[in-house]
């Protein structure tokens, strides 16, 4: 049994249909979704049921072909992918806004990001920098929490069932751009449609750092998958990610006329941060053997 699940082992029939289920699944249940999306603004509930879609649409694909849904990867597999998972958005998270900061594309202590802690947190009075400790450190543990619900729902579907499907027919590295290019993909309408993104300005280039940003992302998230045989390491970096980029550096940094273009998922430097750890990623995948296309016993 290959690593990372029976998913991988589907017959090449079989492996047609089970892609086009999960795609018009994901299609069809997304785009329901973006409508209230669109319509009612980015709200948390709605953004919760979008990121459900992915994994509800890879349930009823199994649940059609069926096939087992232990294949998705459901064990928890080896702490140290785990904690792998939660440090490496902290590394290139820090890195590439230590690198914002000092570039001067934005600055550390943006004042709105301290009054809404003290809001949420209840601590009036408390000075500036205990608010800020203080929520930081809920923000990456406790808060953790929610993100891991949320990012579960994409990652039994990217990581539990696309991610071994497509290396049955192309690789490691087919497989993370492939993955990564149907996830920057299915983000499409709310970035166009929303205020999901980094200002109405500037969209296409947005959407092509974005989408480098998801493939080497992917690149890292394979690597996990195979290693550990599990998609919760996954889940860990995505929850993370969100967690330390979203909940903390990006509204912790103070914009100024060019931090959109170089600071957040939608800009320059976190991308280019991050394709290091997707080399490494690969590199390491090639040394383990791990590359090539994972064939039916």
């Amino acid at each position: 049994m290959s690593a990372i699940g029976e998913t991988a082992m589907i017959p090449k029939e079989r492996w047609v249909k089970a892609l086009t289920l999960f795609i018009l699944f994901t299609a069809a249940l997304s785009l329901v979704v973006d409508w209230f999306l669109i319509q009612m603004g980015l709200k948390r509930l709605y953004m919760a049921a979008l990121m459900w879609s992915p994994g509800l649409a890879a349930l009823l694909t199994f649940k059609l072909m069926k096939i087992d849904l232990s294949a998705l990867g459901w064990k928890w597999g080896p702490s140290r992918y785990h904690a792998a998972a939660y440090l490496i958005p902290i590394l290139y998270g820090v890195l590439a806004y230590m690198l914002v900061w000092s570039l001067g594309f934005g600055a550390p202590g943006n004042p709105e990001y301290v009054k809404e802690l003290r809001y949420y947190l209840g601590t009036p009075d408390w000075p500036a920098d205990r608010v800020l400790i203080f929520g930081m450190v809920l923000q990456v543990t406790i808060g953790l929490v929610w993100h891991m619900a949320t990012a579960l729902g994409e990652e039994i579907g990217w990581r539990g069932f696309l991610t071994p499907l497509l290396m049955r027919r192309m690789g490691f590295a087919g497989a993370s751009v492939v993955t990564g290019l149907l996830w920057a993909l299915w983000h499409v309408p709310i970035i166009l449609c929303t205020s999901y993104n980094a200002g109405p300005t500037g969209l296409p280039l947005q959407m092509v750092l974005f989408t480098l940003m998801l493939i080497a992302l992917s690149f890292v998230m394979t690597w996990l998958r195979l290693r550990s045989g599990s998609l919760w390491p996954a889940v860990t970096l995505h929850a993370a990610h969100n967690a330390i980029v979203l909940s903390v550096l990006q509204p912790f940094t103070l914009p100024n006329e060019q931090t959109p273009l170089f600071a957040g998922e939608f800009g320059l430097i976190l991308p280019l941060v991050i394709v290091p750890f997707a080399l490494y990623a690969w590199y390491r995948a090639k040394a383990q053997g791990h590359a090539g296309p994972v064939h039916p016993h």
